[in-house]
């Protein structure tokens, strides 16, 4: 059976450009006392596609996976409409030199892409790995993001040294981490989650994957935000930060996100 493998091309597209440019200073001016120079970012673009393309086969031989689908960003994000705090801490930093010059790659040579307004690659990626009828047959996702937990599909998680680790991940799990998310949030991503809850609390609180359904979890995680200050606003505001989406978050037909809830709310 043939498998598809939906990669986070915004990490491939970052490392590659950022592992392909390098650098060196010009003289641009000469005073009295001092030289002054300036950087020159370059990058050489062979040196950049041979990055992806190396990337690329080791996550197909490793995955064992015959046909390749891409996942971008689309600018813009959803969640900063809701929360417009979402990512904001982050700093504002140049993109490396062939970052649009690889995103196009992709496209140029063959690849098919899949990227939605307003949406992530993580949440392409969510919405392509739990439906049925988009990219049918055996799937799995690559990605660097440890968010992926909160995704029922096969996993297998990059890293910096590039091991690849295979891992399947059950709906009751991904519940399981969604609610956990919610809870402890993630400050990276300009979400605080419950004011007191980390990683062991958020633990006691959920219990064990699987022990609980999503609806009674929710439950437990609404009265923890209430007994620490918080509202039950906040607590779906923070759900819908921690919450990649699936295909049912997803209206195909507008092309519009349907912000989670608890059907039972």
């Amino acid at each position: 059976m043939s498998r598809t493998v939906i990669i986070d091309g915004d990490i491939i597209v970052y490392r590659a450009s950022d592992a392909a440019m390098d650098d060196f200073e010009v003289e641009c001016e000469e005073t009295d006392e001092n030289f002054l120079y300036r950087t020159v970012l370059y990058a050489n673009k062979q040196t950049a596609i041979n990055a992806v393309e190396t990337m690329i086969n080791k996550i197909c031989k490793v995955t064992k996976s015959d046909e390749v689908v891409i996942c971008l960003s689309n600018g813009e994000n959803f969640r900063k409409q809701i929360n417009p705090e979402y990512k904001a801490n982050r700093k504002k930093k140049l993109k490396p030199v062939l970052y649009n010059f690889l995103r196009n790659y992709f496209t140029e040579n063959g690849y098919k892409v899949y990227e939605r307004p307003n949406l992530e690659a993580d949440d392409v990626i969510g919405i392509l790995a739990t439906s049925d009828k988009i990219i049918r047959g055996d799937k799995c996702v690559w990605s660097f993001d440890k968010d992926f937990k909160t995704i029922p599909c096969k996993f297998a998680k990059g890293s910096p040294d590039g091991n690849i680790k295979k891992t399947v991940i059950t709906p009751e799990e991904a519940d399981w981490w969604f609610m956990y998310q919610t809870l402890i949030g993630d400050r990276t991503d300009g979400y605080s989650g419950c004011n007191g809850i980390g990683d062991v609390t958020a633990r006691k609180i959920l219990g064990k994957a699987g022990e609980k359904s999503l609806e009674e979890m929710w439950k437990l995680v609404k009265a923890t935000y209430k007994e620490h200050g918080h509202t039950e606003e906040e607590a779906l505001m923070n759900a819908r930060m921690a919450r990649i989406l699936r295909n049912t978050d997803y209206d195909f037909k507008t092309k519009e996100v349907k912000l989670w809830k608890m059907d039972t709310d």
